[in-house]
């Protein structure tokens, strides 16, 4: 075990909310803190701002973080204050993250060429871009972290200098020192001849924006989904899924398309899924229809809706929200599997997420 102190990407509301940091402000008789309500403010705003400049860097030792977070502030900070900023970035690290582990030959050529982005997850800040085939995604981290097997799999190393090299590879150790793993994201791919190089490299870069919090391009004219940026592991779920089985008649299917975002909990997938929709009487009259959940064509939640209310909407147009709870026979057949919308008898998904599949009957039929 190793302790570390990381400053995170959610510092701010978490020392606005720091029950030391409010005894700070409030009392007026700490050791080594001023009696002034405004003085003590004041320190209060400077060790704030010097917490959001450090947002994702991570020190090894408490003499280290002290001195990068209070030494440049102007007439010093008190005790206390000290105390509750590093005891509120004091991490633990009980293990080192596993390296990530090669994808199968039919993923590869799947993804074909590709953009694909490394994210720190201390701030959520792309630190390096490249092109590539293969596992070339994984080449600078298992470099990092001296998995030398792997490593040989690659073939050339990366066409970088030798200062791009060595600072990659030092930001890949201090993330996995300081108990995060760095992020894989894909921007584009299947990338071929026939392709417009310069698209391509215009398509990846717009979707390394969307990675960034804040991030907007002026010229991106075709809708802030066009480039979303994937996690590789989705990907390679995607591509190795075997096909659901026949989808249950009948039952609802929904695309949400944030059930896929990294980190989404059970409980927000649920809340995610529930609508509004535009379920019609057949829909809601059916006794626990089941409920299929998908993203980026994985199943991702199955429920057995028990349930609906209304939601009003401008223009007298009612929608309706479920109430369920999820299947676990449901989920065992389904979830994690590839969902295609010829399955149920569409061309391509409605950009409204809403596909009831109320008989066996196809469209038009």
């Amino acid at each position: 075990m190793a302790t570390v102190w990381t400053i995170p990407i959610d510092v701010t509301s978490r020392w606005l909310d720091n029950a030391e940091v409010q005894t700070f402000l409030a009392s007026n008789d700490l050791d080594n803190a001023s009696p002034d309500a405004l003085v003590r403010i004041a320190q209060f705003a400077d060790v704030t701002k010097s917490l959001e400049r450090h947002i994702g860097h991570t020190f090894s030792s408490v003499q280290g973080a002290a001195t990068a977070l209070f030494d440049g502030i102007d007439g010093g900070v008190p005790v206390a204050l000290k105390l509750a900023a590093l005891r509120l970035v004091l991490r633990e690290v009980y293990q080192t993250r596993h390296a990530p582990q090669p994808f199968s030959r039919r993923v590869g050529e799947e993804l074909g060429t590709y953009v694909y982005a490394l994210v720190d997850p201390r701030n959520r800040s792309v630190f390096y871009t490249g092109t590539g085939r293969g596992n070339r995604v994984y080449g600078y981290v298992w470099e990092a972290l001296a998995e030398n097997e792997h490593r040989q799999t690659l073939g050339d190393p990366e066409p970088d200098s030798a200062e791009v090299r060595a600072a990659t590879i030092a930001r890949i150790r201090q993330i996995y020192d300081s108990g995060h793993e760095v992020e894989h994201y894909v921007v584009a791919h299947r990338i071929s001849d026939s392709r417009n190089v310069a698209d391509a490299v215009n398509h990846g870069l717009i979707g390394v924006l969307g990675l960034i919090d804040g991030s907007v391009l002026t010229n991106d004219v075709t809708g802030e989904s066009a480039h979303r940026t994937i996690p590789v592991d989705d990907l390679v779920l995607q591509y190795e899924a075997e096909p659901v089985p026949n989808l249950p008649t009948p039952c609802v299917v929904l695309e949400v398309p944030a059930a896929s975002r990294r980190g989404v909990t059970s409980e927000e997938v649920y809340e995610l899924s529930r609508g509004p929709w535009a379920a019609g009487t057949a829909v809601r009259n059916t006794e626990d229809i089941p409920v299929i959940v998908f993203a980026d064509n994985i199943v991702r939640a199955a429920y057995r809706a028990n349930s609906w209310s209304s939601v009003a909407r401008p223009g007298d147009v009612v929608l309706w929200r479920f109430t369920g709870e999820s299947d676990p026979e449901l989920e065992t057949q389904f979830v994690n599997k590839r969902i295609a919308s010829a399955q149920v008898g569409l061309n391509k998904w409605p950009s409204h997420g809403w596909v009831p599949h109320l008989t066996q009957a196809r469209p038009g039929r």
